[in-house]
């Protein structure tokens, strides 16, 4: 009787158990990384997922900010700008989530995190479900890392700053000179 007890309660929790998935490589912590890059992605821009993404991760520190944007970074802060790609894709049985980080200098896979759930993926309530399960899973883990960070004696975690405005090049000073042979002269380009 105990052994047909444990395996139905075995049996119960496996049945149970998420279809979570958290993956780091060697070495990655959040708590390196003040800015995130949310790349485009065709299925979760359809939902609208990554404006929620973007919206969710900006209350853990890391600032979101465009690609242009990242190019106008000083290289010291490139250093810690993450890449984000979300993904959902799924049917009417199962919905399947993931988002993926990368370390956008070098474009490394730093962490995977997913689930793979029963629902209707066109059905909004379901991909809520399913979207709030990853993003769970994603703030634990930043939470985490930024926890550790702070007990091995980094300093005080504080919101990034904006990355700043392009600043356009000053021209030399040339005298102007309006008349249409010192106009240049646009060629197009048919070389593709």
């Amino acid at each position: 009787m105990k052994s047909v007890f444990i395996l139905v309660v075995t049996v119960f929790l496996i049945a149970c158990a998420g279809n979570e998935t958290v993956v780091y490589s060697n070495g990655f912590s959040f708590a390196k990384y003040d800015y995130v890059v949310i790349e485009r992605d065709d299925n979760s821009a359809a939902y609208g997922l990554d404006v929620k993404f973007g919206n969710v991760i900006s209350d853990y520190h890391l600032a979101v900010m465009g690609s242009k944007e990242y190019d106008n970074l000083p290289y010291a802060q490139k250093k810690r700008v993450l890449g984000a790609r979300v993904s959902m894709s799924g049917d009417s049985d199962r919905i399947v989530m993931g988002v993926a980080f990368q370390d956008y200098i070098t474009g490394r896979t730093v962490a995977n995190m997913g689930s793979s759930e029963k629902g209707d993926l066109f059905d909004k309530n379901d991909r809520e479900d399913v979207f709030l399960l990853v993003m769970r899973s994603v703030a634990t883990a930043i939470n985490a890392d930024r926890q550790q960070a702070l007990t091995a004696g980094a300093p005080q975690i504080t919101a990034p700053r904006v990355a700043p405005a392009p600043v356009a090049e000053v021209p030399q000073n040339t005298p102007q000179d309006d008349s249409p042979e010192s106009r240049p002269t646009l060629t197009p380009d048919f070389s593709e």
